[in-house]
This record gives structure tokens, C-alpha cells and sequence, in this order.
């Protein structure tokens, strides 16, 4: 410290790019290790990035803490939260001298703080400062040898005993979920959420539990208790298969919906939803007109369009509503999944249903559209599970296996009151028997890469190398390459950037493996050493995606004229 002190107070009067030769070597701070990855050029350009690194064990906890991968990624987790708040606290209402990572209500692998190898390394923002180009030499010196040092030691180091309780709470938490999800294979159960759990939102803005919420109580005849790590866990158990939720407008039938899509990764003690699980594999599959979708075989569901266009190796640089949804379930279906969560209110209709006047009108021959409801009992066969919301598409209550009622968050199973109904009224799903399904194989990524990769290319003559950019939070760039991925199941700009960053590695790293293997080997690349495992990333705000997200952005990306 007293060195990079010096090295600092050295610098009075000097221009501010004098401030890059602080990267030319690591600068020791006791415990920790300071790096210096990036040095802004200028005051007005992005922070500098500073790599803070030390031994796990010198922050005074125990290393049985991070024993396993769900552990060190609970406890980075709370230590990111801490350091976030810490330096929160001190910027305050001025212009903020360090910047970290905000972290959600999902835990994530983060390159913002994540533990390695018994090390923990943080990776954070600095505005060097200056005065008009010259570097402030006491204040930066104050900065980085002071300010630091204080703000590590008081969100990291042990000093009070609440401090472990909370992080072997957030840690447990983690554990437990992780205990859920091995209970409900063996109980052949495809989800489950507990009594007593928070699944609305504050706002549509905000992802924080609503206060006032009205509790999860799972129907009496759903109820399953399981016990985990020495606690009883009571609450609702969705079998495999077909479940239809059901009820009026506005009685939460989506909120249930989007607690279970959002369940596919942990989320914070206090969230409301930490020990609601899912199959791991779950996708939403919503409706995404204007998608582009290459080579995709969909002639399951579409056959015979006019004019002879093949439906085997399907391409469009904007696909019709149903034809996306179509895309979408079958190529989630590709890279892995066996669990679809599916909302009328984000269905195209004619995917989901066709009623009995249509089919007369039209005849068969006359619509290449099979919609779901005709082939959802086939694929339930094959061994894959719906969840659907339906408040209008009442064919589903034929082929469900059970039916859950919601009035007002309050859930109640109605699967025998269905076929009593069902009894009463003359069938309306035709079952089509005439296709087999064969599950789609993983793409060779090498198909990917032929058509990709000349176009994996800096955008201007001043930039060195290929760039991932993120426009609107909702359009990701690779070099030439771009993909809409506003509707994927990548939610924050973290995931979405370092989805961009792992394909760039994976084009100029090809194998010819499926596509789904290699991009899972990449990830437990990252989970055993980080984000330096793709070293053009590695200094960005990223966050780790499911395999089957990446392969979402991969699919989407083109080049556009």
C-alpha cells in the first residue's frame, strides 16, 4: 500500500494519462492484491477497472464456507451485497468515485466478486481523479490507500458474529434450494412452491416483494412436506405432466406463472421466492413476432406453406406470431428442456387453439398450422411437461392433468370439478396421430460458425477488436452479428452482455461438438475459473446465463444488411 502511495504522490503535476503506469504491476495491500485492468484515458472517459484479489481465510471465516460451488456462490453473493451497499453509502449524493455491480434479487455468478480457488476477487470501478487533466495526485492517493482499504475491511472482514449469522443464513438458503430441487425428481414432481411464499411483485418496474401480498397456501389435496437439511418444508406439488392454471382476470393466475419461470435460478433470503423450484430445463415460451429463426425444423407444427417453402430447414428474418412461438418451443426443446411454461395472454392464438367452426371453414388441408392443444397429449407422452395459464382457452381443461383454480392469489385444485364438466360437453380436441415426434438434435455449432463467423469482425477501422454491444437493453451485438433478445429469458443487462461475450468466444474458438455441449463446457469453465475464461469480457459488468439462454441469443443472431 505504502508503495502504490508513493507511486501516486510521484505523480503531482503530471497529465492524466501518467496515471496508465499504474497497470504495469500488482501492488500489495497486506491481505489483499491490487491490479489495475483498465485505466481510463481521460476523466471524461469510463472508469478505471481495479482487480482487488486475497486468501478467503484472511478475512476471518472459515473455508468450510465455500466447500462447494453452492456455496461459494452464496457467499460471494452476500459479500457483493455488502460491498454494494458499503459503497452506496459513502458516494452518497456526490458523483460516484466507485462504482460495483448492483446485484438483483437473483444470485448469480458474478465477475463483479466471485471466489476462486480459495481466493476471493472483486472487481470494481475507480474515477481517478484530476484537475482539469492533471491528476490529483492527494485525492487519488486518498482514494485508493484510505477510502479502499475502509470500505473492504468494514463489508468483508469478520468483526461481528450477526455477520456470520446472516451469511451462514444467506448460505443455508442456497443449500436448502439446492436440497428442493434434488426432492422433487425423486418425487417425480416437475415444481414446487412452498406455503407462506411471496410471489407478487412491488411494482411492474420493480422486482422486490410486495409487502402486502397476500401469503401462498398450497389446496390440502396438493400438499406435500418434505424434510430439508433438519426442517420441515410444507407446500404445493405440481405433478409432470399437463397443468392448466386457471381463473379470472387479474386473480394471479400469471403471477404464479412468473414465479415459477423466474424459479429456474436461486434468488436472496427475503425474496419471497427462494424455495419456489422448477425443473432447472424450464422455458417460457411466449409469443416473439418479428424474430428472425434459421434452419429450425418446425414441421412438426407447420407443413405445406404456399409455395413450397420447406418447413424442415425453416428461415425468416421475421417470423408471423404463431410461427415464433412455434421457433421458440422447438428450439428450447433443442438445447434441452423438458418443462414449457406457457401464457395465453402471451400466446398466438391460432399456436395454442383452433375451435371446431375454423376447422370447418378452412378444412385441414387448407391450414398448415397444427396448433398445441392437438399435439400436447403426444409430446406429454415423450416425456415433456406444460404448465399453461388459460382464462379463455378452455380446450385445455380436456387434456390437463390437473387443474389449479385461482380466486384472489388463492389457489385451489379444481381437476374434478373439469371432468365433470368435461362429461357434460361434446370433446373438442382432435388429437393428430399422424406425426411422430422425434426430439430435435443439438445443432454441430461449426453450422453456427460457417455462417457467423465472417462477420465476427470489428465495426470501424479504429477499433482493434470485435465488440459486444447492448442496445436498449434489448439488442445484442456481435461485431456484424445481431439478435433480438428482449423476450428471452435473459433479464438483466448483466446476463444479456455476458451471453454476447461467451458466443464471441465460442465463434473464434469453435469445436465441432453439438452446440449445447460446448456452450455447457464454457460454463463450468466459468464456474471453476471465472470470467477470465473469456478474457475480451473480463473487465465488463457480467453475470452467468443458462446454457439454453446463450443458446437463445445464438439463435436469434444474423446479419443484418
Amino acid at each position: 500500500m505504502k508503495e502504490l502511495y508513493r507511486k501516486i504522490l510521484s505523480m503531482k503535476s503530471k497529465k492524466y494519462g501518467f496515471y496508465k503506469s499504474l497497470s504495469q504491476k500488482t501492488w500489495s495491500f497486506g491481505d489483499f492484491s491490487l491490479e489495475f485492468v483498465h485505466v481510463q484515458g481521460d476523466p471524461y472517459a469510463p472508469a478505471s477497472k481495479i482487480l482487488l484479489k486475497a486468501p478467503f481465510s484472511s478475512l476471518g471465516y472459515s473455508t468450510k464456507l465455500i466447500a462447494s460451488f453452492t456455496q461459494r456462490l452464496a457467499v460471494a453473493d452476500f459479500f457483493l451485497r455488502r460491498l454494494f451497499i458499503e459503497i452506496q453509502n459513502y458516494n452518497g449524493d456526490k458523483k460516484a468515485e466507485f462504482k460495483i455491480m448492483a446485484p438483483t434479487q437473483e444470485v448469480l455468478l458474478r465477475n463483479a466478486l466471485w471466489i476462486e480457488n480459495g481466493f476471493i476477487q472483486i472487481l470494481l470501478q475507480v474515477n481517478l481523479p484530476a484537475k482539469e487533466r492533471i491528476i490529483d495526485e492527494k485525492k487519488a492517493a486518498h482514494l485508493l490507500t484510505a477510502v479502499l482499504p475502509d470500505l473492504v475491511t468494514s463489508s468483508l472482514y469478520f468483526f461481528d458474529p450477526q455477520v456470520l449469522k446472516d451469511l451462514e443464513a444467506h448460505v443455508r438458503c442456497l443449500e436448502v434450494r439446492e436440497e428442493l430441487l434434488k426432492i422433487i425428481k425423486e418425487q417425480d414432481l416437475v415444481a414446487f412452491v412452498p406455503n407462506g411464499a411471496i410471489l407478487p411483485r412491488a411494482s411492474g418496474l420493480s422486482d422486490t416483494p410486495l409487502l402486502e401480498a397476500i401469503p401462498f397456501v398450497s389446496p390440502s389435496d396438493l400438499e406435500v412436506q418434505f424434510e430439508v437439511l433438519g426442517e420441515s418444508i410444507v407446500g404445493m406439488g405440481i405433478q409432470k405432466g399437463i397443468t392448466v392454471i386457471a381463473g379470472g382476470a387479474y386473480h394471479g393466475k400469471s403471477t404464479l406463472l412468473h414465479a415459477l419461470e423466474r424459479a429456474v435460478v436461486p434468488h436472496i433470503p427475503g425474496d419471497g421466492r427462494e424455495w419456489v423450484v422448477i425443473d432447472e430445463s424450464a422455458c417460457a415460451i411466449h409469443v416473439e413476432e418479428g424474430r428472425s429463426i434459421q434452419n429450425t425444423d418446425i414441421s412438426f407444427f407447420l407443413k405445406n406453406l404456399p409455395g413450397d417453402t420447406s418447413t424442415s430447414q425453416f428461415n425468416t428474418v421475421s417470423a408471423s406470431g404463431s410461427t415464433s412461438q412455434v421457433g421458440n418451443f422447438l428450439e428450447a426443446l433443442e438445447f434441452g428442456s423438458k418443462c414449457f411454461l406457457i401464457d395465453e395472454d402471451y400466446s398466438a392464438v391460432n399456436f395454442l387453439i383452433r375451435d371446431s367452426r375454423v376447422r370447418a371453414l378452412l378444412g385441414d388441408q387448407n391450414e398448415p398450422l397444427t396448433p398445441l392443444i392437438d399435439r400436447i397429449q403426444h409430446l406429454k407422452e415423450k416425456g415433456l411437461n406444460f404448465i399453461i395459464v388459460a382464462g379463455a382457452c378452455g380446450a385445455y381443461l380436456e387434456v390437463a392433468d390437473q387443474v389449479l383454480l385461482v380466486s384472489n392469489y388463492k389457489i385451489s385444485r379444481a381437476t374434478q370439478k373439469v371432468l365433470e364438466i368435461n362429461s357434460q360437453l361434446e370433446p373438442s380436441v382432435k388429437e393428430d396421430p399422424s406425426v411422430d415426434f422425434e426430439f430435435p438434435q443439438s445443432r454441430l455449432f461449426h453450422d453456427f460458425v460457417k455462417d457467423m463467423l465472417p462477420h465476427v469482425k470489428p465495426t470501424s477501422a479504429v477499433e482493434r477488436r470485435v465488440k459486444v454491444r447492448l442496445q436498449d437493453n434489448s439488442v445484442l451485438q456481435i461485431g456484424f452479428l445481431r439478435a433480438q433478445i428482449a423476450k428471452t429469458s435473459l433479464f438483466h443487462e448483466s446476463t444479456k452482455l455476458a451471453s454476447g461475450y461467451l458466443l464471441l468466444n465460442l465463434l473464434q474458438n469453435p469445436s465441432n461438438e453439438e452446440s449445447l455441449k460446448q456452450i455447457e463446457a464454457l460454463c463450468l469453465k466459468i464456474q471453476n475459473v471465472g470470467f477470465r475464461a473469456i478474457p475480451q469480457g473480463f473487465s465488463k459488468d457480467l453475470a452467468l446465463p443458462r446454457p439454453i439462454d446463450i443458446a437463445s441469443a445464438l439463435l436469434r443472431l444474423r446479419y443484418y444488411d
